[in-house]
């Protein structure tokens, strides 16, 4: 089980290698068991600048926060915009993606994200 786990990790990193172009500061991604936050540069899809009106985190929820031709902020709950928690022995796994659709083509893409929570134990 912690080899295939091991292999979906590196498969979302090289994801997130190749479609950020090496830059790592393109996508922030941070979380708690009470919310998900994600920050992206508009031109994190191969360097092809977005609008904050083309990008969606999961099923559909919006940008919240604009720092334009900087940054997009998605600042969610983890039950909301089809966020996955998959509870495993220490953490919780969070699970979405960002979606790219634009408004003048036919063009699409999606890059998953996950964020690991660690479960507090009761003292």
């Amino acid at each position: 089980m912690k080899t295939i786990l091991g292999f979906k990790g590196l498969f979302y990193l090289h994801s997130l290698i190749w479609t950020c172009a090496g830059d790592w500061s393109a996508i922030q991604v941070h979380c708690t068991q009470f919310w998900f936050f994600a920050r992206i540069k508009p031109t994190i899809f191969y360097n092809l600048y977005v609008n904050p009106d083309e990008v969606f985190l999961g099923d559909g929820c919006h940008v919240t926060h604009v720092l334009p031709n900087v940054y997009y902020e998605f600042f969610y709950h983890p039950h909301d915009c089809g966020i996955v928690t998959q509870p495993l022995q220490e953490v919780l796994l969070l699970k979405t993606k960002i979606r790219y659709i634009s408004r003048d083509s036919t063009v699409r893409s999606e890059m998953p994200l996950s964020c690991v929570v660690h479960k507090q134990k009761c003292q």
